[in-house]
């Protein structure tokens, strides 16, 4: 009961006060009202934003394993389009990346380098010799060929940079 009075002394004025002023226990309502719905909006951003952050971390995570296993079949690719340019010839489509395609959208930038590279070789790949035995026309074709393979090359680099830079993010 002691508590009690410790609190009634210095509350006490307050409360004599208030009802002797008209209006304030509504002002005072309102107060506290207003009060109630910014502690709740911030409470349900705070908890939005732990959601995306724990989403964001997941995403992240599933891009690193993904890259980690991309990189070796990139790295193992990338010769045999080196010796397609020399050699010209047409080389296969990787085979390791071809079935990942529907997962290379979580990479960002480095899986649009992936699909960059896969529709350059593609393009390579349908692109046939006119019928024509011009040297004119088969010096155009080759031509246009190491462009293309030169072009997937480098698609390949900046990929196989993207991915290992991505398995270097840190994710607490």
């Amino acid at each position: 009961m002691d508590w009690i009075g410790s609190i009634r002394e210095p509350i006490g004025p307050a409360l004599q006060w208030f009802e002797t002023h008209p209006g304030t226990a509504s002002w005072l309502e309102a107060v506290g009202s207003i009060t109630a719905i910014v502690f709740v909006c911030l409470f349900a951003l705070f908890q939005g934003r732990r959601t995306r952050s724990y989403e964001d971390t997941d995403r992240i995570r599933r891009a690193q394993g993904l890259a980690l296993v991309l990189i070796p079949a990139l790295t193992a690719f990338k010769p045999k389009i080196e010796t397609a340019i020399i050699q010209e010839s047409k080389p296969a489509r990787p085979d390791e990346v071809m079935h990942l395609l529907d997962q290379l959208y979580i990479l960002g930038v480095a899986g649009g380098l992936i699909l960059q590279m896969v529709a350059l070789l593609q393009a390579n790949q349908r692109a046939e010799l006119p019928q024509n035995e011009d040297e004119k026309v088969r010096s155009s074709h080759n031509s246009i060929a190491r462009q293309r393979l030169g072009d997937a090359l480098r698609y390949c680099d900046d990929a196989t940079y993207a991915l290992m830079k991505l398995t270097r993010v840190r994710t607490a």
